[in-house]
């Protein structure tokens, strides 16, 4: 691991976590010596957070924190919902088999870094491979980036990761058992309670971040 992997590891927890208000400059200088090391690793670091959607750049080519627009996010959530059910319906079961024993190996291990969501975002696609429609996977696969850096949020409790585990294990034992019905139900089901607690989240976010910036 390069210390710009640090820097990025540890700029993109403080940024979910709000340590830097959304209006505030992200500064190479200052990050440097925050992280004690050069600007070097800040530079790569802010370039691979820009590419996650974490930070923007401004027109002045400032870097500042990403705010999370939850309408926009909805929007989104509401076409992957589409996506999701497509994929379910026209899964192979048979090729869902080494998902399942993936998902099972993650359940014993507990894995709980913030790196889970991309294993999330490989589970969903998985399925949508599964179905053998590029379309779908393609499209899948470029909503979940857009929605990466607010979909983090639904990650930062140990309980959500277990509950997640458990929910993706519940589809796949649904749809390999043929039950087509009964696996779209709890995948939809399950986008909606992680659509629900980002917006909680999120929203309590930009509330405490707002209340911190009050004079």
């Amino acid at each position: 691991m390069t210390r710009a992997d640090d820097v990025h590891r540890e700029l993109r927890a403080a940024l979910l976590s709000g340590t830097f208000p959304y209006g505030q400059r992200l500064v190479e200088e200052q990050l440097a010596e925050r992280f004690n090391t050069s600007r070097t690793p800040v530079r790569e670091a802010l370039r691979r957070l820009e590419g996650d959607g974490h930070v923007v750049r401004d027109r002045s080519g400032g870097v500042r924190p990403n705010a999370p627009r939850v309408t926009a996010t909805r929007e989104l959530y509401a076409v992957r919902t589409v996506l999701e059910d497509l994929a379910v319906r026209t899964a192979d079961p048979e090729k869902l088999e080494p998902l399942q024993e993936e998902w099972l190996e993650l359940r014993s291990e507990r894995d709980e870094s913030p790196d889970f969501v991309y294993a999330d975002e490989s589970f969903h696609e998985a399925i949508a491979h599964a179905s053998g429609n590029s379309a779908t996977e393609r499209y899948l696969h470029d909503i979940n980036e857009r929605i990466r850096v607010i979909r983090i949020h639904d990650f930062t409790t140990v309980d959500r990761i277990v509950t997640t585990i458990e929910e993706h294990l519940e589809i796949l034992d649904a749809l390999r058992s043929g039950k087509t019905d009964a696996g779209a139900a709890l995948m939809r089901v399950h986008i909606e309670r992680s659509a629900e607690v980002v917006e909680r989240r999120v929203g309590e976010l930009l509330t405490r971040m707002f209340e911190e910036e009050r004079p």
